[in-house]
């Protein structure tokens, strides 16, 4: 049996590796995402950002995600208005490739406090996510 003993910057080489592979499945915002915003369930965490930024009211907007966690096959956007317990008039159309997806034709179509609710669902279940936004 032959035994080396690896050098300070092998072992530093050999660290960085394993903690590079483990951050693949990490769910870390992405750098180009300013302004982004988290949504954490049980299997499934969400990035989202809304394009304008400020979501505006009685007008289309769209949602960037990214989906950290298992593989979904279906991912459905939609808006919710608990004070008035009504949805919104729109179904926005949804594509969704690998991990990242795009949802567009979103519209709150009036000012209060908005839930943003992202339905997922792939091998390791379904689930449920909300975000709240208040328009003024």
């Amino acid at each position: 049996m032959i035994r080396r003993r690896l050098r300070g910057s092998a072992v530093a080489a050999a660290f960085a590796l394993v903690l590079s592979a483990g951050s693949a499945t990490a769910c870390e915002r992405l750098q180009d995402w300013a302004g982004a915003r988290k949504i954490a369930g049980k299997t499934w965490t969400v990035w989202w950002l809304s394009e304008p930024a400020a979501i505006p009211v009685g007008a289309h907007f769209s949602v960037r995600f990214r989906l950290c966690g298992p593989p979904a096959r279906q991912v459905r956007l939609g808006g919710w208005m608990p004070d008035h317990r009504h949805g919104m008039n729109y179904r926005p159309g949804v594509a969704l490739a690998g991990r990242r997806g795009v949802a567009e034709g979103l519209l709150f179509h009036m000012p209060g406090r908005w839930q943003l609710i992202l339905e997922i669902a792939g091998a390791a279940g379904r689930e449920k996510l909300t975000a709240e936004a208040v328009l003024e």
